[in-house]
């Protein structure tokens, strides 16, 4: 089943049951925490122009751990909703990877809220977390992160993270397999789990995606040991 269909020039979104409930959350830090392939990834554009569309002309935050994890899987998936199936702008890899809008996808994506003489551009910035410092130089709306759990994703980066969106009180969508006991679980799934209502957490198990074959889901959990297959197979800690 795709992700996302086009009928009549219009986007069709075709969530499973663990997406749908990212989709509607309505915390500030939403994070999805789920077993390999269970559709994160993918997931990530659609929400990222949803809030686009809410907040308005600026800048936004796409951040992968590392820029060959960002090529490998997230910047397709980005650029074949942004720019395949939307046609709103042109991403650039130089001197700093952004993704544009041109001023016929800001008129589509904003309607009358947008005006090339007084509107700011928007953008959406790419950054790794591998550097903190990569992300201190923009005042963004909103942010998206993938496979934040991974170690290389450092602290540092979440807290700079925060640091641009500070201003406008901005969203973020988190996706992720679990890697390790790291600041993922003591930022955001403990604050969460504790009641904290800027926090919520979706996790759900690789078999959640409907294109993810079953026997594959059971050799997994044969071959390893409980605590690794609930890991990386079934979002748990």
């Amino acid at each position: 089943m795709e992700l996302a269909t086009l009928s009549n020039n219009r986007m069709q979104l075709h969530f499973h049951a663990g997406q749908q409930s990212a989709w509607d959350s309505l915390a500030r830090f939403v994070a999805v925490v789920a077993g390999t392939q269970g559709g994160k990834t993918s997931f990530l554009p659609h929400w990222l122009y949803r809030e686009i569309q809410k907040r308005g002309p600026g800048d936004y935050l796409f951040v992968t751990p590392t820029f060959p994890l960002l090529e490998l899987k997230a910047l397709p998936e980005f650029l074949n909703v942004f720019s395949r199936w939307l046609q709103l702008g042109r991403y650039v890899a130089s001197p700093r990877r952004v993704f544009r809008f041109s001023d016929a996808g800001a008129q589509r994506t904003f309607g009358k809220r947008f005006d090339p003489r007084t509107s700011p551009e928007t953008r959406v910035i790419f950054g790794y977390a591998t550097d903190p410092e990569s992300l201190e130089s923009a005042t963004a709306k909103a942010a998206v992160l993938d496979e934040a759990g991974q170690n290389k994703f450092r602290v540092g980066s979440w807290e700079a993270v925060l640091r641009r969106l500070s201003l406008a009180q901005g969203r973020v969508l988190i996706t992720t397999s679990v890697y390790a006991l790291n600041w993922l679980k003591s930022r955001i799934y403990d604050p969460f789990k504790a009641g904290d209502k800027d926090f919520d957490v979706i996790q759900f198990e690789s078999v959640m995606n409907p294109n993810f074959p079953q026997a594959e889901f059971e050799r997994a959990r044969k071959d390893l040991p409980a605590w690794k297959f609930n890991m990386q197979y079934r979002g748990m800690f």
